[in-house]
């Protein structure tokens, strides 16, 4: 609810701009509330904008989302609180709950006692509802949560749901055969979700198949699959069959990694982090990506350039190497193969970040790419950055592939600027801080 977006910012124009926001449910259909422990009048008064907001929207399905502190008293559906107190009218839950049989799309973002003001509502409260998120913050009292609880879960319209591993539970009461969107995030250090609860859970989806006897789940309609495992990402993935994944992002360490991606013969989007693997299994995996591959990120994330104590410096992921083996070389082309028959031949964007690569390879990886004498696609876009200097201006020799549209962005790591003394140094009365002299920050560009 703010005066700087739309609706609000409409009826700001005119009065007629204001008569015809007004007049137009759809504007009012979404709404993001957020509840702070604020004074009585306060609460009063954004209690007031909430009734007015939903109001306004008719009878059109909602999308709510409430992200509450952590201290809000805990209200059920009923108007109670836990301690079955009468709960004071000031309660944001309370008056949301209200249009429960209009959500299509909520999302919860608070502690434990406020999430449990829901277990009221039954499927017959929410008869709109098609996808349900729940973030719960982990600060005490942490009084666990069943999701058994939640009759509100059985709607079968659900067809997405969202949580914190931490709070994850196979026993939630869903419509398994009925979801087509699944994420269970939340901090590694907090997750209690292993391998084998994972893929009991992806059995339980449409239209998974699994055996006892040879426990592989296969989701032969599974597109996107984003993974950030640790190290149980190889049990899992050796019982994973996806036949027709078409985007595949992961995070862990595997080791069987490569026999995986040989099995997702029309995968088209790959990202992977560089402390998921070495650089042989690297080079491996890029040998087995399907001919259909046309996005590809690498993060290969800067290292130091010695370990603790003197040990010697982490192995190197990306190198030219690795890029030569994307590249086709001249002489292997010459030698008679096409360009449709290197690795990747659809490959269409590069996304990487690296340590090592040379400035010389980039430019011959492009140029290597950008040849395909008419006989597939070449590159459309290439983004790199760099933790270093740049060493070589490549762009120039590159400026004809841009002016035919080809999309490059390089990010380089600024030299360190020259650090100078302060003329007041020694002085009883010197400033204590200095303008600063440094460049401007570098940071990651959004596609990241």
């Amino acid at each position: 609810m703010s005066a700087s977006e739309a609706p609000l910012l409409l009826g700001c124009v005119c009065t007629s701009w204001r008569t015809l926001s007004l007049a137009t449910p759809r504007l009012w259909a979404s709404l993001h509330v957020v509840e702070r422990s604020l004074s009585y009048d306060v609460r009063v008064i954004r209690l007031e904008a909430i009734k007015r907001w939903l109001e306004r929207s008719g009878r059109c399905p909602l999308s709510i989302s409430l992200h509450s502190d952590d201290y809000v008293p805990s209200v059920l559906a009923t108007g109670e609180t836990e301690t079955g107190v009468q709960a004071p009218n000031d309660s944001f839950l309370k008056d949301l709950v209200l249009y429960a049989d209009r959500w299509r799309h909520v999302r919860f973002s608070a502690a434990r006692n406020v999430i449990r003001g829901l277990t009221d509502l039954t499927p017959d409260h929410t008869p709109m509802l098609k996808s349900i998120a729940f973030f719960v913050k982990p600060h005490y009292p942490r009084n666990d949560l069943r999701w058994s609880d939640f009759e509100m879960l059985k709607s079968p319209g659900i067809s997405s749901f969202s949580t914190t591993s931490s709070e994850f539970q196979v026993s939630t009461p869903l419509h398994w055969h009925l979801l087509t969107e699944l994420s269970v995030g939340g901090s590694g250090w907090e997750s209690t979700l292993d391998a084998e609860t994972a893929l009991a859970t992806l059995a339980r989806c449409p239209p998974a198949s699994a055996s006892p006897r040879h426990p592989t789940v296969e989701l032969p309609l599974l597109h996107t699959l984003y993974l950030d495992f640790g190290n149980a990402s190889s049990y899992l993935l050796d019982r994973l069959h996806v036949p027709d994944l078409r985007e595949f992002l992961f995070r862990g360490h595997v080791d069987s990694l490569p026999l995986f991606l040989g099995s997702c013969s029309r995968l088209e989007t790959f990202d992977v982090d560089g402390s998921s693997l070495v650089k042989s299994s690297l080079m491996e995996s890029l040998r087995m990506l399907s001919t259909t591959m046309r996005h590809l990120t690498i993060r290969d994330h800067p290292r130091p350039r010695a370990g603790p104590m003197g040990a010697a410096r982490p192995a190197i992921l990306l190198d030219d190497d690795v890029l030569a083996l994307l590249t086709g070389a001249p002489d292997w082309i010459a030698s008679g193969h096409t360009p449709s028959q290197r690795y990747c031949p659809q490959l269409e964007s590069l996304t990487t970040l690296c340590d090592e690569i040379s400035d010389l390879a980039l430019q011959h990886f492009i140029e290597g790419r950008m040849a395909t004498g008419g006989t597939g696609p070449s590159l459309k876009r290439v983004r790199v950055q760099f933790s270093r200097a740049m060493k070589l201006d490549i762009k120039s020799s590159l400026k004809s592939f841009v002016e035919a549209g080809l999309d490059l962005e390089f990010l380089y790591q600024p030299p360190p600027a020259p650090v100078y003394g302060s003329p007041w140094e020694g002085l009883e009365d010197a400033p204590s801080t200095l303008p600063s002299v440094w460049g401007p920050t570098w940071t990651l560009p959004v596609y990241w």
